[in-house]
């Protein structure tokens, strides 16, 4: 191999493409050399092609003389964030092509940076800047909650958290301060404090040459659970109009030209927003998160290649526009632990570019809220975005994983008041009261939560409990949702779920404090109202994504339209129709399911709490101020009726099992219509399967699921009314308890449903020649022969008796096209000219004719458009007032703050 002279990493990332770009540069010709201060940084380096200098990176004279000893140095880069501003400043000291040093370290402090494209009129969020926590405090005092804190100088979402009280903001603020000591021992005592911008996240990958941006594509992220930002997936492109797309390059390349970047990679965040697209941050450095692997494959050229000859002064020629599409997928650590298993349990397609581990077994594996959680990785290219994202999904799915935790969990429970003298025996406790599980128990946990804000904040107001005491049990109730209710996973919960977690604020608060919670409420009237409030949840979420499969449909209707296909009464062809036709049915079907979800959700109007036993309280409390602090309109007007009543639930289920209804019906007909008999649509592989036995075979058995979820959610109702059907009018474990547990299987039965229905819709395909040749001898013409007859004055029977001797006079050994030319010769006045002309023909009473589907699908896009906004509106209503509680209770917890 050619000797091309030497090329200088300064330092490296830990988990992206540091280690490929020093390999790549010794297969261009170059002898790679590594300069770090910390071998043991880079587990790669016992197999690694570079030679590794020791030296203290932080110094740029330090730098300039080991470049200086290197013979025929082409060229020097760093993939490291921490490290690119010292590259730079070493490359351009000795006159090798990088980037302007001060641009860099511009970019580098998100506080300059952020300041810098502020003063040049791009798009960003308010930013604030804190270096104490009274900064923090005085920052929240005048900012909307929720916040982002970051620290100024960081990197792959370390130390970034969402916050949205000012005692996550704080604790956040303290956590930032160090998060880049234990990665790369640098101090980070300036914290960034960013109003939270709403929106999807997207990043565009720049490259700039010889004065000019050329971005290589916009990819679309997806993340992880707040408040961590971590990045778990990538799809490129991102899934938006062509004019979008080049619109949102343009947008980031005018954030980097505004930030003096005039050479080498630049990877730019933004997040588009209700007014549009906003800058998060601009890095000058190459994509992490193995980004720059996933475009060489989409791409057809080595991004890698093009950096490092780039920086070895050999310029660059941008690649070719592909057709191909990318998708990145990664899977996290769940736990903290020494890593025992890691592997994939499927082998790779070839939709699996490529697969791999990002962590060794036998090592340990810390949670930190941000890249170092990834474990491996899968990218998909495809012709199309869908079918790599499917494969990457796939893949990284078959992750086998085993992490032996790093410790048990201390257990012990501090009884709450009254909960010594009733302990379940354990047979009862392991059938009636397993431990808790947040994977389980989590959802009911937040809306635990949420009631304890409401009802410590009005019980403050009315004075029925001392300030502090309430500002002290909330901060409490906050640290156990920034913690995500962690120190309760696995506790023994011998009467239920409430008790456990009133013990643990017990053992936090202290539980004379803690005793105060309970004052002027029940089990009772709690459970109720969260049973309310996950049925909502539950209610709306099932809207949203029929608002998905609805959208489905109308992007499938105008094209399928335009086909000619038989419509089917009895499963025997009745009339030419179209699919799109058949599409509009079903729209509007799922509409009135929609619909009548809505009714439902206005219906829950009034909250339990206040309602106690079943018998209210002698306390002078505010059950309205309750109720609207937890998104109910008004309290509960009989006491009883709040705690006995299950018709809420019910009604639910009841709509469910009607949505699963009906798309088990659309499945049983689209199922039918795969067969080879049929021959009407096909599925792709990617939504079927095939045969452990028959090589032939293609299994469309997604529909299979879709009918199956009917089962299971009729059965939930079924099992919720009987359960219900004999308990007394007042709160019983049988209404409670058996009548509401149905609902969280039902729901997951129904989205499985509505996800797998939207799915098939958008991504199969008609057979127009099939849908064709089943209709071309005639017979389903000739209804609307009959009616022209009628039209000229022969009565419908008596047409109807002549066209139907006719027809039964056609011999069925003849031909296709015998048949329908013996029709037309006995009735060409009468008989429509084309299969088109007579689908046509049946415009009235909602026929598949095209001036109705017209009609009917601007109808329906109306009828969309509104359930959407209607959705929404709900939505709305229930963030403003959460967003209202959170307020109130920040103010408490900041009124009693200890100076």
């Amino acid at each position: 191999m050619m000797n091309r002279g030497s090329f200088l990493f300064v330092e490296s990332n830990t988990t992206g493409t540091g280690e490929l770009l020093i390999k790549q540069a010794r297969v261009l010709g170059f002898e790679p050399y590594l300069v770090t201060r910390n071998p043991a940084r880079y587990p790669f380096l016992k197999d690694s092609v570079a030679q590794v200098i020791e030296a203290e990176t932080r110094s740029p004279d330090d730098l300039i003389g080991i470049a200086a000893k290197l013979s025929r140095l082409a060229g020097i880069y760093s993939s490291s964030d921490y490290f690119v501003g010292a590259a730079s400043r070493v490359a351009t000291e000795i006159g090798l092509p990088a980037a302007n040093p001060e641009a860099i370290a511009t970019c580098r402090n998100k506080w300059k940076q952020a300041a810098e494209l502020q003063r040049q009129s791009i798009a960003i969020p308010e930013t604030r800047l804190a270096t104490s926590v009274r900064d923090v405090e005085n920052i929240l005092a005048q900012a909307t909650l929720p916040v982002v804190v970051k620290p100024v100088s960081g990197s792959g979402s370390s130390g970034v958290r969402l916050c949205d009280s000012a005692t996550a903001a704080i604790e956040a603020f303290e956590s930032a301060k160090d998060v880049l000591v234990d990665q790369v021992d640098l101090a980070s005592p300036d914290i960034l404090i960013q109003q939270y911008v709403e929106g999807k996240e997207y990043s565009a990958e720049i490259i700039a040459y010889d004065g000019t941006l050329h971005c290589l594509g916009i990819l679309a992220k997806h993340k992880g659970p707040p408040p961590c930002f971590v990045e778990v997936g990538h799809d490129f492109p991102a899934p938006l109009p062509e004019w979008s797309l080049k619109e949102l390059a343009s947008f980031a390349e005018g954030a980097v030209s505004a930030l003096g970047l005039e050479f080498g990679p630049a990877h730019v965040e933004f997040v588009i927003s209700e007014r549009g697209p906003v800058i998060i941050e601009v890095n000058p450095r190459l994509a992490g998160g193995m980004i720059p692997v996933m475009l060489s494959h989409a791409l057809g050229t080595s991004i890698l290649d093009m950096v490092i000859r780039l920086y070895a002064g050999e310029g660059f020629t941008p690649p070719r526009a592909s057709a191909r599409a990318g998708a990145i997928r990664f899977r996290l650590a769940h736990i903290s632990g020494k890593l025992k298993r890691l592997g994939f349990s499927r082998d790779s397609q070839p939709t699996v570019a490529e697969a791999g581990r990002l962590k060794s077994e036998g090592e340990d594996v810390e949670i930190n809220g941000d890249f170092r959680d990834r474990v491996a990785y899968a990218i998909g290219v495809a012709d199309e975005l869908n079918v790599a994202a499917a494969a990457a999904e796939r893949m990284i799915d078959s992750v086998v994983i085993d992490i032996e935790a790093a410790g048990e969990q201390d257990d012990k429970q501090v009884a709450g008041p009254g909960q010594a003298r009733w302990n379940l025996h354990p047979e009862a406790m392991k059938l009636l009261a397993p431990p808790i599980e947040l994977s389980r128990d989590g959802r009911l946990l937040h809306y635990q939560a949420a009631i304890d804000e409401a009802h410590l904040v009005m019980l403050a107001d009315q004075d029925l409990v001392c300030q502090g005491d309430a500002a002290d049990l909330l901060k409490h109730i906050l640290d156990l949702q920034d913690e995500s209710f962690q120190s309760l996973e696995g506790r023994e919960a011998p009467r239920a779920l409430y008790l456990a977690y009133e013990a643990e604020l017990a053992a936090r608060a202290g539980p004379e404090k803690a005793g105060w919670l309970h004052l002027a409420r029940s089990r009772n009237d709690l459970n109720a109202t969260i049973s309310l409030m996950v049925l909502r949840e539950a209610a709306c979420s099932i809207s949203q994504e029929i608002g998905t499969a609805q959208d489905a449909l109308l992007q499938r209707v105008e094209e399928a339209s335009r086909l000619v296909a038989p419509l089917y009464s009895q499963y025997q062809i009745a009339l030419p129709g179209s699919p799109g036709h058949y599409l509009l049915g079903v729209f509007f079907a799922l509409g009135r399911e929609r619909h009548r979800l809505h009714s439902l959700l206005e219906d829950i109007r009034n909250c339990p709490m206040g309602a106690g036993a079943g018998g209210g309280t002698s306390m002078p409390i505010d059950p309205l101020k309750t109720a609207c602090l937890l998104g109910f309109e008004l309290p509960s007007f009989n006491s009883l009726d709040a705690v006995a009543s299950r018709d809420h639930p019910l009604h639910g289920l009841s709509i469910f099992a009607s949505i699963s209804t009906l798309l088990s019906r659309v499945a049983q007909d689209l199922q039918v219509w795969t067969t080879r008999e049929f021959a009407l649509i096909d599925v792709p592989h990617y939504l079927a399967g095939g045969s452990s036995m028959l090589p032939q075979k293609k299994n469309p058995f997604l529909l299979e699921h879709i009918k199956g979820s009917a089962s299971t959610v009729i059965g939930a109702y079924v099992s919720a009314a009987t359960a219900t059907c004999k308990a007394p009018f007042s709160n019983s474990i049988e209404a409670s308890n058996y009548g509401c547990s149905p609902l969280k299987l039902s729901e997951e039965a129904v989205k499985r449903a509505i996800i797998l229905t939207s799915l098939m819709v958008k991504y199969m395909s008609f057979n127009a020649k099939s849908m064709r040749e089943h209709l071309e001898d005639g017979s389903s013409m000739t209804a609307v022969a009959a009616e022209r007859m009628a039209s000229r004055g022969i009565p419908f029977r008596e047409a109807h008796t002549q066209i139907g001797e006719i027809a039964q006079r056609l011999s069925q050994d003849s031909s296709v096209a015998q048949r329908r030319s013996e029709l037309a010769s006995q009735l060409a006045d009468v008989l429509p000219a084309s299969l088109e002309e007579c689908r046509d023909a049946l415009q009235f009473g909602g026929g598949p004719g095209k001036p109705s589907t017209d009609d009917q699908l601007s109808v329906a896009k109306t009828h969309f458009r509104e359930k959407e906004l209607k959705c929404a509106g709900i939505r709305e209503r229930w963030a403003r007032a959460e967003m209202y509680r959170k307020q109130r209770v920040t103010e408490l917890i900041d009124r009693h703050r200890a100076p």
